[in-house]
């Protein structure tokens, strides 16, 4: 049975602060109050020393709630979303099947799934996903600063550690603009401009199931909207065909192994002064802006920033920069 020191409320400051300094306080059990009296928790195996230190103190035995003890695992780079957990292929490189299950389920212990992401291909940033444990769970809803995302794991890209990402782009946004998301997947960076801003934001992406999923969304953050969403499923490459040049205020180029590859269009649908976001991946040892200006080289560098590290050494950047009047 644990033991407490049982001191009137008036007291608690100058006794608590005692038992602190002689370092009897008990970590196990949380104080608790008994009418106008207060339970003070202290290591059994010391009372001894707390009565001789305090004699006029009363010692007696108690049922304090226990405390929560943080549980400090080391966990490998995972992403987790819903009741699941994505893990990147190489984690098993450095750790047993065994250990990472254990780790995980003690960290999580609400996950129902543990998949590992072997590779992301073709070009709809397909994630082929392999099963290590649990419940063979494909479709979850995740919520980013309040907006909702139904995700199909397998079928589509979706990264939660771009949730930070999503929102800071979203704030940067002014009423009224129109906005174009050029690779915008299942909406993150459309559903929180249009859930923040008064704007028009045209969303485009090639693979299909995204498109379908992004038109889910808009209905399930119907309510919160406060701009407007057109949701387009082509390729990039063709908007120049449909949409007026020179009629986007900004781009979000979220495609880092291949943003730079679309430059006539951003060049054909910003306004002469309008502002692109585009995301690269490059080393940490490489001159950004130098490899940027040999793409982009009249174009002007607001700033790039690290958004997240894709692999050791190599990072997903966003560099803002501005379309000159002059093309």
């Amino acid at each position: 049975m644990p033991l407490c020191v049982n001191i009137d409320k008036s007291r608690v400051s100058d006794v608590l602060e005692a038992i602190k300094k002689a370092g009897l306080l008990s970590e196990e059990f949380k104080i608790m109050r008994s009418g106008d009296h207060v339970l003070i928790p202290i290591k059994a195996e010391h009372t001894d020393v707390m009565r001789s230190l305090f004699r006029d103190l009363l010692i007696v035995e108690c049922s304090p709630p226990r405390r929560r003890i943080p549980v400090h695992i080391k966990m490998p780079s995972l992403d987790y979303i819903g009741d699941v957990v994505i893990v990147r292929r190489n984690v098993l490189d450095h750790i047993s099947t065994e250990d990472l299950i254990n780790r995980v389920r003690v960290v999580y212990p609400r996950v129902r799934a543990i998949w590992v992401k072997e590779e992301t291909c073709n070009l709809y940033r397909k994630p082929m996903l392999r099963l290590l444990w649990g419940e063979e769970i494909k479709e979850v809803v995740v919520k980013e600063y309040g907006v909702l995302f139904k995700v199909k794991l397998g079928d589509v890209y979706y990264n939660s550690r771009l949730a930070k990402e999503h929102y800071r782009v979203a704030t940067m946004i002014k009423s009224g603009e129109v906005v174009l998301d050029a690779f915008s997947g299942i909406g993150g960076f459309t559903l929180h401009i249009a859930t923040l801003k008064p704007s028009l934001v045209i969303a485009n992406d090639l693979n299909p199931i995204a498109y379908e999923l992004l038109v889910e969304n808009i209905l399930l953050n119907k309510r919160r909207l406060k701009g407007s969403i057109i949701p387009l499923n082509t390729d990039t490459r063709e908007l120049p065909g449909f949409l007026r040049e020179h009629s986007i205020d900004r781009i979000i180029a979220d495609l880092p192994h291949q943003s730079l590859e679309y430059i006539e269009v951003y060049t054909k649908l910003l306004k002469p002064g309008g502002l692109l976001h585009l995301y690269v991946l490059l080393k940490l040892s490489e001159n950004i802006e130098q490899e940027i200006r040999s793409t982009l080289g009249t174009w002007y560098f607001k700033e790039c920033v690290s958004v997240l590290e894709y692999s050791p050494g190599v990072f997903i950047y966003r560099c803002d920069l501005v379309k000159p009047k002059t093309i």
